[in-house]
């Protein structure tokens, strides 16, 4: 194949020249372009299931938008000249509001010893890092970033999948989290408060089983099949120098209840002051692997919902991780679509995220333009239909690049279902009215932008009173801070020795509850 120059613009106008040669002529174009420092949204992992690698080829022939990973470098057409990847194609590794959390708990991570200890919650799309100074108990530094395992799949099955189905699976796993994420992370946490590694004597690491699996690079056949039998789910140590990560001492992986209700939700039921609240309190955390925790006058039940990367922005057209100039709420006045954006406001929007897109359903439904069903009313003056490539579908334009179509609504009441489902089963299960929880607690990156009243509006939360709805941001990270300190793991006791974990594809009442839940209404249990 001879030898060409392919100019590539990422999102933002950036643009690059991409020699092509004979090295690369049997190569997928995704992997070319990944090795050339361009990442895409590989979130199916690469298997040809979604558009989240979808670039544009331009030539003489016009342009023609392609799944990257499924075309290799000897099928582009002669003529292309020019690539150019879309916003919702590209992985970007900054976020927004990820590492913000809140403890709620009369306590201190004060030890009164020399150090510093690191917390890390590790989540199937974003990993966040606190930095503690842990003689006087202070927080001097925190950052998060893009999981760099997205590349195999944007979900904890994907992740499964690739480990078995791969002779390497779970040493790629590892390496690509080791390596790729946590090291640069720590690095960066240490820089940011002027510190050396060798200044660590205590790490937490908080995340599903899943995540913690790969950690240590335990094998994950035992999440791949029911009964789900999991390497491990207690508190384990491991030796920094093992993992590679520029740490020397001791790392605690925290103690999981289930096989996909992990550390995450009991550290945040420790940071979200859950253990101490008087019952019945749900604890809501919002990721790809959504996990419930409800506390009730018998004990505590606990499960996972596939609700997947919606919320997160995954999957759909527009949508984006809260970062520097996606929106972050929407909200309509005066019959326009009106914005506020993470970051610096004087960017032109470039993603959705999880967040606004409640606010748009909710607001959508109050306004005639979604049905109950989440189909756009086509008689609306916001309506119109868009074509992309060879498929129409409805939707609602924001700005000149920015769009959300029914396919989009579709995909979030998917995600909206598992966890209103998931909710409404566990509250059945308990013999619990919605409206007698004292307390409803948010957390995760999604909800820390959320609106807890769009929420209620289209049944993602319980229908209570506003007040008792509190938003807690990443529990997860405060919890794996807290428990930097040793005194704190007594707390944990009552909890691990107390819940029931609930496999809701065992409930028979779950389907109905998800299939109720299929609909931009209030959660209704009665």
């Amino acid at each position: 194949m001879p030898a060409r120059s392919i100019e590539v613009i990422r999102p933002g106008g950036q643009k690059r020249k991409l020699a092509i040669g004979d090295e690369s002529s049997g190569r997928l174009l995704l992997d070319v372009l990944e090795s050339n420092g361009f990442p895409l949204n590989t979130r199916c992992g690469g298997r040809g299931l979604c558009k989240g690698c979808q670039v544009e080829l331009h030539g003489e022939d016009g342009q023609l938008k392609v799944r990257s990973c499924q075309r290799r470098i000897t099928d582009l057409p002669p003529s292309t000249c020019r690539i150019t990847i879309p916003e919702n194609s590209w992985r970007d590794h900054s976020l927004h509001g990820v590492s913000a959390f809140e403890i709620h708990k009369d306590s201190t991570l004060a030890t009164g010893k020399e150090g510093y200890g690191i917390a890390l919650d590790i989540g199937t799309t974003t990993v966040a890092g606190a930095l503690w100074e842990m003689k006087e108990g202070h927080c001097v530094a925190d950052e998060s970033r893009a999981n760099t395992q997205a590349r195999f799949g944007d979900n904890v099955l994907s992740r499964i999948s690739y480990a078995l189905e791969n002779a390497n699976g779970i040493l790629e796993l590892q390496t690509v989290l080791l390596k790729e994420c946590l090291k640069p992370l720590v690095s960066s946490l240490c820089k940011t408060a002027g510190i050396c590694h060798d200044s660590i004597n205590t790490v937490s690491i908080s995340g599903n089983p899943v995540m913690l699996h790969t950690v240590v690079g335990e094998s994950l056949k035992g999440f791949s099949a029911y009964p789900f039998q999991p390497e491990f789910l207690k508190r384990r140590t491991v030796a920094g120098s093992e993992l590679g990560i520029g740490l020397d001492c001791d790392i605690s992986l925290l103690p999981g209840l289930g096989p996909f209700v992990g550390a995450d939700i009991v550290a945040g039921a420790l940071a979200a002051g859950l253990l101490q609240a008087e019952a019945p309190v749900l604890l809501v955390d919002f990721g790809t692997n959504g996990e419930i925790l409800l506390k009730h006058n018998s004990g505590y039940l606990a499960t996972a919902t596939a609700a997947g990367p919606a919320f997160e922005g995954g999957r759909l057209s527009c949508g984006a991780v809260a970062r520097e100039g996606v929106i972050s709420s929407l909200e309509r006045v005066d019959e326009k679509w009106e914005w506020l954006m993470s970051g610096n406001e004087k960017l032109s929007p470039k993603g959705i995220s999880g967040a606004a897109y409640v606010d748009f359903m909710a607001t959508g439904k109050d306004v005639g333009l979604l049905d109950l069903f989440g189909r756009i009313n086509r008689n609306h003056p916001d309506a119109i239909e868009r074509l992309d490539g060879e498929d129409t579908d409805w939707c609602v334009q924001l700005g000149s690049d920015l769009y959300i179509s029914e396919s989009d609504i579709a995909e979030l009441l998917q995600a909206k279902a598992a966890i209103q489902g998931g909710v409404a089963t566990l509250l059945e299960l308990a013999g619990v009215e919605p409206q007698e929880l004292g307390t409803v607690l948010v957390a995760g990156g999604f909800g820390y932008h959320l609106d807890p009243k769009n929420a209620v509006n289209i049944g993602l939360l319980p229908d209570v009173p506003m007040d008792r709805i509190r938003i807690v941001g990443n529990a997860s990270l405060g919890g794996a801070s807290l428990l930097l300190n040793p005194q704190e793991a007594p707390a944990l006791n009552e909890l691990m020795n107390n819940c029931e974990v609930i496999e809701l594809n065992q409930v028979d009442s779950f389907e109905d509850h998800f299939t109720d839940s299929l609909m931009l209404e209030k959660a209704d249990l009665d």
